[in-house]
């Protein structure tokens, strides 16, 4: 994979300051620089969580912008997030395993709401397996890469199955922005570009661009690009942007909050917008669990039929 800066006077250089000019300086997200780590869990299961391998070692910068990065620097932050997302689940320790309680909430432009519940498990922060549990009872195994593998069992058909590569794509609850694309992204994978730095939600981020892969193309032969910005203490991501043969993006995902729970810090709320018919689903966390033993075989794929079963005395509410 081959990741390129350019030059500030070249002319894609001058073409790509449209990006920061629109997802910079949204509503900014205080975090506490004291924190030993920050815990991300959806924003990408990939990626909702970050180690305190990635924490932030200096305080956050209060004001102006992440300085350009050379292709060197550049590659290097790319990939140790990318190495984080994906560790490998024979080499973790235990005692890690987490849980988030989460709702969906669906507000269309017009309409009345909608809302869905469930649990995220992951046997520990960034490695590549976690599964879905929703209220409405299907369980999805997911497993995380360049081309990532999912599974579905249903509670009414008492099935299991894989999901093909088109439904990746589809919402993971029907009428909502949410699909299982955008929770694993795996674009980070992808062929990536540095385009600049700049600050995203008040904080300052360095943008990459991805190109779109042939088997992707096949399936969304529109989707011409997807920027990410990311966090340049904690290397997380702070927004997402995927285009449609527009200068404009037909969806964006935004980090809205964060909550500290104990000594972790976890996403709060993150909305998907789609601006197709301006409707917008906020995923919230409404309680976590950490530090569990969670039985390996809960995330194979015969597992989806078992529940982990986790005490309520173990969540700890983010209300």
């Amino acid at each position: 994979m081959m990741l390129l800066i350019y030059h500030r006077y070249h002319l894609f250089y001058q073409l790509m300051d449209r990006f920061p000019k629109r997802i910079l300086n949204r509503n900014k997200i205080p975090l506490d620089n004291k924190a030993l780590r920050i815990l991300f869990s959806v924003f990408c299961i990939a990626g909702l969580i970050i180690s305190q391998d990635l924490s932030c070692k200096t305080p956050f910068p209060a004001r102006g912008y992440a300085k350009i990065l050379t292709d060197e620097e550049a590659l290097l932050r790319l990939n140790n997030y990318r190495s984080f997302l994906i560790r490998d689940l024979n080499q973790t320790q235990f005692h890690y395993a987490y849980a988030f309680q989460f709702r969906l909430r669906h507000m269309p432009f017009r309409g009345d709401e909608s809302f869905e519940r469930g649990i995220i498990y992951g046997m520990a922060p960034g490695h590549s397996l976690s599964r879905i549990d929703l209220d409405s009872g299907q369980s999805f195994l997911l497993q995380n890469g360049t081309k990532p593998k999912i599974w579905v069992f249903n509670a009414k058909t008492n099935k299991i199955s894989s999901v093909s590569e088109g439904k990746l794509f589809e919402p993971i609850v029907g009428g909502m922005n949410h699909t299982l694309f955008d929770i694993l992204m795996p674009f980070v994978f992808w062929d990536g570009v540095y385009l600049k730095s700049g600050k995203v939600a008040g904080r300052p981020a360095h943008l990459f661009s991805f190109r779109i892969p042939d088997w992707v193309n096949q399936i969304k032969p529109n989707l011409t690009e997807i920027v990410m910005a990311l966090d340049k203490s904690y290397e997380a991501p702070l927004r997402v942007e995927s285009y449609e043969n527009r200068n404009v993006p037909s969806k964006t995902y935004i980090l809205n909050s964060v909550k500290k729970v104990e000594d972790n810090w976890i996403v709060k709320s993150i909305d998907c917008k789609n601006r197709l018919d301006r409707s917008a689903t906020r995923f919230e966390v409404l309680s976590a669990a950490f530090n569990l033993d969670l039985d390996l075989s809960l995330f194979s794929v015969g597992g989806l039929m078992n529940r982990p079963k986790v005490s309520v005395d173990s969540f700890i509410s983010t209300q």
